[in-house]
């Protein structure tokens, strides 16, 4: 064991290092330090891009972190800068993602539009050709229940032309008779059903049904002069057309034939 002495005099005694010319340690701390900076700016890069608290950090705040803390030299920078790049394009990335989404959601909502328009109209087409096919059903029902009321109507006709009344009784059966007839007439007008025109009027082939023709000077060629059965529509639709009789000018022929 040295002793106390021996121990002052060691300490006391400068180092070797000394006595051969290196440099004190002084001199190295310098470039200690600045391996350490670099060193520092290198976990700074590495890190987790984290705070304490568990909050992302962005290379642009990591970058002013360290710039802060005086850690920010040319390679820190650099890798900041290659992280924002980064970051630039994948942002560029997801904005162009949500653009062709974008586009996509605007011709489907486009294509919606038009597929909702067309089924508009189909539907108001639909409701329309069925209400004109509903009008048109009730029509022809109401129409050929009517046929078979015409001869009933043909019957109040005859008699009402035929029937001659000589007591006061039979004047009061024909009275109530052609009330009937009133009723009916009422009944199939309030229906729609009008009679078609005859006497005086145009021949019509259409609606009248020529059974007979006579010479006549006094009217146009082709006049109506009598009609023997009434015809009657419902709607513009014939029912049935009306037998009548025709005139005819001695100079040439009607215009309809005889039938």
């Amino acid at each position: 064991m040295l002793s106390a002495r021996h121990a002052r005099g060691a300490l006391s005694r400068p180092p070797q290092s000394r006595a051969a010319g290196v440099r004190p340690p002084q001199a190295f701390r310098t470039p200690v330090l600045q391996r350490r900076v670099v060193l520092r700016a290198a976990e700074v890069q590495d890190a987790p891009a984290e705070a304490a608290d568990g909050v992302v950090i962005s290379p642009l705040d990591r970058a002013k972190k360290a710039l802060e803390d005086g850690l920010l030299d040319k390679e820190t920078l650099t890798g900041c800068l290659a992280e924002l790049e980064a970051e630039m394009g994948r942002l560029r990335a997801e904005a162009s993602a949500a653009e062709e989404r974008a586009s996509a959601l605007e011709a489907t909502a486009s294509n919606t539009k038009d597929q909702f328009v067309r089924l508009t109209a189909d539907f108001d087409n639909f409701r329309r050709r069925t209400r004109e096919e509903n009008a048109q059903l009730t029509d022809n029902v109401r129409g050929d229940v009517i046929k078979e009321l015409l001869p009933i109507v043909d019957n109040f006709e005859l008699a009402r032309t035929q029937v001659k009344t000589e007591t006061e009784g039979e004047a009061k059966i024909n009275m109530s008779y052609q009330g009937l007839y009133k009723q009916m007439v009422d009944m199939m007008r309030s229906l729609g059903v009008e009679a078609v025109p005859t006497t005086g009027t145009p021949f019509d082939p259409a609606i009248h049904d020529a059974i007979m023709r006579e010479p006549s000077n006094s009217h146009p060629d082709g006049t109506v002069l009598q009609e023997f059965r009434k015809g009657f529509s419902i709607g513009g639709k014939l029912l049935r057309p009306a037998m009548v009789k025709v005139s005819y000018t001695e100079e040439g022929p009607a215009n309809s034939s005889e039938e």
